[in-house]
């Protein structure tokens, strides 16, 4: 402990002095005659006074005391114990559910009288086993699928600067999601001791390895699947690759296996002929040897939806924004865009979805359209303003935004995001890169929004904030509008890329507006958001947003949710009510099809919202079950560690004590506490003005 002042330490003398003055003061008249005390009584209760008044004085002087404190901190030794199925899918798995949970509690118990040991599952999470007893029998290799790369992620980030002597992972080297475990065990920087386990022996055996497919197509098109075969010890033989839906066969070819390690991807295309959310069956007709049959079979699901929406962009003038907005909107899959000059446009807007207007109304004239007529029928628009606005004729549209000025110039302005922004969600980091892009060129004056609007950016004109909106959005009556306050765009998509080697900042941002414009909020103001396709093992999570008339959420009304099967069994639920919406954990069923509704009331008025989704038996941890000890053993080479087989997992101990570099750490921790602030040093102010108060109390001279 070190008493620390911030002024010269004869100013302790000072404090000292300046209590024997103030004491002297006060008793220097006493005399034994008159009082009564003697004095050597007097000298005592001077010395007293010359205390309190020195201890007051030196507090005044913020005096901080410094401690230092040391902590030690054993090495940490964290397991990672593979919880997948395929484990379950061994010749071994008795061992592995019995005596292998022995050896391993055993070892972690060995460990721990040297290091601080931390036990977890991984699969497709990780668990703390001391969270779970690591008694849960029926958990064990529960997991549906494995990501070795994210278990060891997520440990290096939890145990960020903690002395973590080694790793010890378990498992069989089998991971079916997530990158390659390789580059995240050595970017972690610590040893990985690997526990080989599975079996190794190849097996006859044919499976669906990978399937690639888009989830949506639009009906009248073609979409494809790519379908990857894998097929080992079964060549000279041959199965059927079919593909069918309903019950109905759409595709069929012959697949010879030609060699004992054979691979092949077969390209197929499907027509999207009946709109709905459709099943289809991908299958290959299994072969007598064959290990198992669980993975010649796939089902996925694919929507098919009745057309794109159209997005009509129509300019007063040729403009390099409209190429980069164009550009941005047809990155969406889901979006058409048509580009017209206003001079030129003469199609139906009602056969357009969402309108684009760029610097319309118009001062040049033969650009001159009726803009008020266009937006009649209540078609959703975004307004890109620019220096050829006519601001007067585009107040008068009532939009929800009015410019009013009375010079014509321009501001460069630079965006500056708005955090009260609610309508949707744009990513933090997005946000900022796009505050870095090169300004845009705005019209000067006052801008008024409408009470309901929402700003996603404001103007930084220099290294102020307006305040003014720059993108902005509202809603009248049943009709979104939007406002970008500002020509330029095509700057930020170039500078998006010369940034980012890409436009995805930039194309993020004008999806998003694009899609939350485009929707007509009077038809949608209920939505439901159900998973396609879950696997049996994995708990199903429905979210639903119902909307007041204002477009505004709301969840104060009861929502209901029914389930139907393929055989017509029904299951009913009630939604709770989460933030401003609604969820409810439907659990785990059955592999089947279900269609499901759900509907709500409000304000007298019933809303509805229905769909399907497939709960597929296909299991990936059944697609692959040979070990890979290969994998296991270079990431625990690679690491400066090494690799044993499972029945010697024990022998860790004596390795891992072997290691020079695994010490305890001694971490010194400096505080600095307030003097003045030190409940001990009042009481001892106050016990000696008091000490000093009853014995001149008891002498009578108080």
């Amino acid at each position: 402990m070190k008493l620390i002042i911030d002024y010269p330490w004869y100013f302790v003398l000072l404090c000292l002095l300046l209590g024997i003055a103030y004491a002297f003061v006060l008793y220097y008249r006493v005399r034994r005659d008159d009082d009564g005390m003697s004095r050597r009584m007097i000298l005592f209760l001077s010395a007293l006074r010359t205390l309190a008044v020195a201890a007051i004085a030196f507090l005044l002087l913020s005096p901080l005391v410094k401690r230092q404190t040391n902590h030690k901190e054993k090495p940490v030794i964290i397991t990672l114990e593979d919880n997948s199925e395929s484990l379950n899918m061994t010749p071994d798995s008795a061992y592995y559910n019995n005596e292998f949970q022995q050896e391993m509690d055993a070892l972690a118990e060995e460990l721990g009288n040297d290091f601080d040991v931390h036990r977890y599952h991984y699969g497709s999470s990780i668990k703390d086993i001391k969270a779970i007893d690591g008694t849960d029998a029926e958990g064990l290799f529960s997991d549906s699928y494995t990501d070795i790369s994210a278990a060891i992620d997520e440990i290096a980030e939890r145990y960020y600067r903690r002395n973590v002597g080694a790793i010890i992972l378990t498992g069989d080297g089998i991971f079916n999601h997530g990158i390659n475990p390789m580059a995240v065990a050595t970017k972690a920087a610590i040893p990985v001791y690997t526990v080989a386990m599975g079996d190794t022996t190849h097996y006859p055996d044919a499976a669906i390895a990978n399937l690639r497919y888009n989830h949506i197509a639009y009906i009248g098109n073609d979409f494809p699947i790519d379908i990857t075969i894998n097929a080992s010890l079964l060549a000279g033989k041959e199965a059927t690759l079919s593909v069918s839906r309903d019950g109905q066969k759409l595709f069929s070819k012959k697949i010879i296996y030609d060699n004992q390690r054979f691979s092949t991807t077969e390209s197929i295309m499907l027509e999207a002929d009946k709109e709905g959310l459709h099943n289809y069956l991908i299958e290959i007709t299994p072969l007598n040897g064959e290990k198992t049959i669980r993975n010649n079979r796939r089902t996925i699901p694919v929507e098919i939806i009745d057309g794109r929406k159209r997005v009509a962009i129509i300019a007063a003038v040729p403009h390099p924004d409209i190429a980069a907005l164009r550009a941005a909107i047809e990155s969406n899959r889901n979006y058409e865009v048509e580009t017209f000059l206003a001079s030129d446009f003469n199609a139906h807007t009602e056969d357009y979805d969402m309108l684009i207007l760029h610097q319309l109304p118009t001062k040049v004239a033969q650009s001159n359209i009726d803009i008020a007529a266009l937006l009649k029928g209540g078609i959703p628009t975004l307004f890109v303003i620019g220096s050829q606005t006519d601001l007067p004729r585009f107040n008068a549209l009532h939009t929800g935004l009015e410019i009013f000025t009375r010079i014509e110039r321009q501001n460069e302005t630079f965006p500056l995001k708005n955090s009260n922004f609610t309508f949707f969600t744009l990513d933090d980091n997005v946000s900022t890169r796009i505050a870095s892009f090169p300004p845009l060129l705005s019209p000067f004056g006052e801008y008024r929004l409408a009470g309901n609007a929402q700003t996603l950016f404001t103007s930084r004109i220099g290294s102020v904030n307006s305040g003014q909106p720059l993108i902005a959005m509202t809603q009248v009556l049943n009709r979104r509008y939007a406002f970008i306050a500002g020509e330029g765009l095509w700057r930020w998509r170039m500078a998006d890329y010369l940034s980012n080697s890409t436009h995805d900042d930039f194309d993020q941002l004008m999806s998003k507006i694009i899609v939350f414009t485009s929707i007509h909020a009077g038809n949608d103001r209920f939505h439901v958001d159900v998973p396609h396709l879950v696997a049996p093992t994995d708990a199903i999570v429905a979210e639903a947003q119902l909307y007041n008339e204002n477009y505004e959420a709301v969840n104060t009304p009861d929502v209901q949710l029914t389930l139907q099967d393929d055989s017509g069994k029904k299951y009913q639920y009630l939604f709770n009510r989460s933030g401003t919406g609604y969820s409810v954990n439907i659990g785990t069923l059955p592999p089947a099809t279900y269609r499901y509704t759900a509907t709500t009331k409000l304000s007298g008025t019933e809303f509805s919202a229905s769909g399907s989704f497939i709960v597929d038996e296909h299991n990936l941890e059944a697609m692959l079950t040979i070990a890979d000890h290969s994998l296991m053993n270079t990431i625990a080479t690679s690491t400066g560690a090494v690799m044993v087989d499972a029945h010697h997992c024990h022998d860790l101990a004596d390795i891992i004590r072997q290691r020079d570099d695994m010490h305890t750490l001694i971490y010194s921790e400096t505080t600095y506490s307030d003097m003045l602030n030190s409940p001990l040093l009042l009481l001892l102010v106050l016990a000696l003005l008091a000490a000093e108060w009853i014995i001149r109390k008891y002498n009578g001279t108080v």
